[in-house]
């Protein structure tokens, strides 16, 4: 398993676990504005894990137990039971924006890039603010030589949480990628 989604199914397994803290829509607006606004690494890392806790859970016990089954598939490797998994909570689940993130990592993963841009978009339209899957919408874009379309993702990204240093220095690499081209 790729680096990348091996952090991110670490942390969802960490966000399903951790006891709920997220009471509304206001409270994590705020964890919004204090990720992208502190100066400390500590603290920034503290809040996207709360933001990824908020995201994983559904608020639904069935498809909160199908989150954390699809992630400890998809952590041993098992793609095609990962893929149902979230298949399912997406079918349940129609307005959770993270069982379509985390099916988009499978589809990725598996390599069906078209499947996994196309929940991207679905995130997005549920969780505009969803940093992860900007980030990897960018690095799909980048897979397909799009890269002003890329840049484009990670700035966003970048825009929404600051403090993911992986996504900074593939933005920087592809400023200097196309330093001279009109963007």
């Amino acid at each position: 398993m790729a680096p990348f989604a091996t952090l991110v199914m670490v942390a969802l397994l960490l966000a399903c676990s951790a006891p709920r803290s997220i009471e509304s829509r206001s409270d994590l607006d705020g964890l919004f504005v204090r990720l992208r606004t502190t100066p400390n690494a500590d603290e920034a890392r503290r809040i996207e894990l709360a933001i990824l806790h908020a995201w994983a859970s559904s608020g639904q016990a069935d498809v909160d137990a199908l989150m954390l089954r699809g992630a400890e598939m998809a952590h041993t490797g098992d793609l095609d039971g990962a893929l149902e998994t979230f298949d399912r909570i997406v079918e349940l689940a129609p307005g959770f924006a993270e069982g379509y993130n985390e099916r988009a990592l499978i589809h990725a993963m598996r390599d069906e890039y078209a499947d996994a841009v196309t929940d991207i978009e679905r995130v997005l339209a549920i969780e505009p603010r969803h940093f992860g899957a900007l980030a990897g919408l960018g690095r799909i874009l980048v897979l397909y030589d799009q890269d002003e379309a890329a840049l484009r993702a990670f700035e966003a990204a970048l825009a929404i949480n600051p403090h993911l240093q992986d996504v900074r220095v593939e933005a920087e690499r592809l400023r200097d990628k196309l330093a001279g081209q009109p963007i």
